[in-house]
């Protein structure tokens, strides 16, 4: 390399070019030899070939999930080759930096080819765009020549469904790809998502423990378990299974519910404080000041209902808690 170096700034470009394609021939990842042999094709105006280099860089930094450098090297190779032959990689790597808008351009520029395909659906459902999502991937079923392809776009059909609110055809489709692939534990959290949202709470259960034995994230299997619970009215189990899960909006939000239940209002007025930290929803300020006005805090039990009521100004059943409260603090009263 430092032969091929010192011939270079010696203008002694093609014995350094000799040099660098040997290098390449022998090992053809090294990415020092690449970058400089690429210079030397430029300058040779052998602009073309030096484009397949820095396409054949854009691919090894890809690989080494370095996006931001494989972005840089396709912009130099875009003056050299046709943009429809860079699109996809530089698609890949602006999906990978949740650039989706970016992306979907790139894509839409494409060959449709089954792998293209799938980053576009994948880049629409990213985008909320499920429909559009929908459609890419009954594509692809429509024109997959292998059943790895097929079901794995089976599989985001099902997840479009699911996230577009068909939960009937989502279990239908996620049952049948587990039919086929029985080790997937994701989908039997994606599954059990979908029975909850149905209420169908022991389908859910039964999965969520499924996907648990999976050895799936503990923390969402736990949070999962304790919503069930909570739906299933077990207050106390579920406090129990989200006592177990990390400290989040979702975990604290039910293990609030479920402590209000069990009447202990303190811990749940605990639980919806910390999760307005996290963040600020009607919905929590209303339970503290249920909460504050189950232990007789009447004055800051109005003031979380005001605070409710002026992010959520259609909710009636404020304005009755807010007259509650206020007629308690004029009497002295307790509860």
């Amino acid at each position: 390399m430092s032969d091929a170096i010192r011939l270079y700034y010696r203008g002694e470009i093609f014995e350094s070019e000799k040099i660098l394609k040997s290098i390449i021939k022998e090992d053809p990842e090294n990415i020092n030899a690449l970058v400089r042999y690429a210079t030397v094709l430029e300058e040779l105006g052998k602009d073309e070939k030096a484009g397949e280099i820095y396409l054949r860089l854009a691919a090894l930094y890809q690989k080494e999930t370095c996006y931001e450098e494989c972005l840089g090297v396709l912009e130099k190779a875009s003056s050299k080759l046709p943009q429809a032959e860079l699109a996809p990689l530089k698609g890949t790597c602006l999906y990978r930096l949740g650039r989706y808008e970016d992306a979907l351009s790139c894509f839409t520029a494409s060959t449709k080819t089954i792998q293209n395909l799938f980053y576009t659906g994948k880049i629409y459902f990213a985008l909320n765009q499920y429909d559009n999502a929908l459609k890419i991937f009954r594509e692809i079923m429509s024109l997959a020549n292998n059943n790895n392809d097929t079901f794995q776009a089976f599989y985001w059909v099902g997840k479009s469904l699911y996230a577009s609110g068909n939960f009937s055809e989502a279990i239908s489709c996620f049952e049948s790809y587990l039919s086929i692939y029985q080790g997937e534990t994701h989908v039997f959290l994606d599954l059990a998502i979908c029975y909850l949202n149905s209420d169908r709470l022991a389908e859910a259960e039964n999965n969520i423990l499924k996907y648990k034995e999976l050895d799936g994230n503990i923390n969402l299997a736990n949070l999962y378990l304790g919503i069930v619970n909570y739906r299933k009215g077990n207050h106390k189990q579920a406090v129990e299974y989200l006592g177990e899960t990390s400290l989040s909006e979702q975990s604290l939000h039910w293990r609030g519910l479920a402590y209000y239940e069990l009447g202990m209002y303190e811990d749940a007025l605990a639980c919806f404080s910390e999760a307005t930290k996290i963040v600020s929803k009607p919905l929590y300020f209303k339970m503290m000041g249920s909460s504050h006005l189950k232990l007789g805090n009447y004055f800051e039990a109005k003031i979380c209902f005001e605070r409710a009521l002026n992010d959520d100004p259609s909710d009636e059943e404020l304005g009755k808690l807010i007259a509650i409260t206020g007629h308690y603090l004029a009497k002295g009263e307790l509860i």
